[in-house]
């Protein structure tokens, strides 16, 4: 199926914005490879024919297609492609809805990473018994189990973690992308940060910049929370949808470089958050640049 479009405004801003990423090959590389996943021999037979608009379907199967297949054309990792080409709006004029986003790389997550649901396998969506039979995420089966919740990493007995028969839906655990609150720093921009106080968006001036979570943030002159005072509930409820707000006043609906620290959170020697934000470094962006208004967080142990 060819991907038509009206003119190159979109393809070519996708194509910036993939060049300009660490890694990435040549900008007329990444054109040819647009092309090609779009149904096209090269930039020039794509360029040549131009068309009406047909909007991809998120929900339906090209865009995970096209995103793979990019990755492995560019050596790019998905999320990296997925935040470039939904920055660029490449696959609709609109710009997509954060749940959108969301169940797009979840979609990725069992294609690209878990592979089909087993029982036993890390990456299955399992029920927690010991939770009121609430979704998680095997991390690591066993005795004892280590699942990831919507909110927590949690270590259960074998015996509370059930394994459905039929497949339960993927999903981007909140712990991962949900903002529990912001720094205010000198220059007057904003750091949303995680629940383990990773950063993952910075504002300024209107821009909105994708932070990495390795960083260490410096200038900070105030810090608040989205949980409302004497409450420790952050991912649901009044917090949550504080957290929500603040994020659709900044126009964020694409999901933090943190969710990326998943791809190890299943590897059986990472116990923890810290670690798997290390190996995402190490492994994948340690030439990554550190922006002036923060440094390396020391706290990380590098393996």
């Amino acid at each position: 199926m060819r991907i038509q479009f009206t003119d190159l405004s979109r393809p070519k801003q996708a194509a910036k914005n993939l060049a300009r990423l660490a890694g990435a090959p040549s900008l007329s590389s990444v054109q040819a490879s647009i092309a090609q996943c779009l149904g096209y021999r090269d930039w020039h037979d794509f360029s040549m024919n131009p068309g009406p608009d047909n909007p991809v379907d998120p929900a339906g199967p090209e865009i995970p297609r096209i995103i793979s297949e990019l990755s492995d054309l560019t050596g790019l990792r998905d999320s990296d492609v997925q935040y470039a080409t939904s920055r660029a709006r490449l696959f609709g004029s609109s710009p997509w809805a954060l749940d959108a986003q969301l169940d797009l790389r979840a979609k990725l997550w069992r294609q690209r990473l878990f592979g089909p649901a087993e029982r036993g396998r890390p990456g299955t969506v399992v029920r927690d018994k010991a939770d009121g039979q609430t979704a998680a995420y095997l991390l690591t089966p066993g005795r004892p189990t280590t699942i990831l919740l919507d909110a927590c990493r949690a270590t259960r007995a074998d015996f509370e973690v059930i394994a459905p028969r039929s497949p339960l839906p993927d999903f981007i655990p909140s712990r991962l992308w949900l903002p529990y609150g912001f720094w205010t720093l000198m220059d007057g921009s904003e750091v949303l940060f995680s629940r383990d106080y990773y950063p993952l968006w910075r504002v300024h001036d209107g821009q909105v910049e994708r932070l990495d979570p390795w960083l260490y943030i410096e200038g900070k002159t105030a810090e608040s929370h989205f949980t409302p005072p004497r409450s420790s509930v952050w991912s649901s409820g009044v917090a949550r949808e504080t957290a929500l707000a603040r994020m659709a006043q900044h126009r964020i609906a694409d999901v933090p470089r943190l969710a990326d620290i998943m791809a190890h959170l299943i590897e059986p020697d990472i116990e923890s958050f810290g670690p798997a934000v290390s190996r995402l470094h190490r492994r994948s962006y340690p030439d990554a640049v550190v922006p002036p208004f923060a440094r390396m967080n020391e706290r990380l142990r590098y393996d």
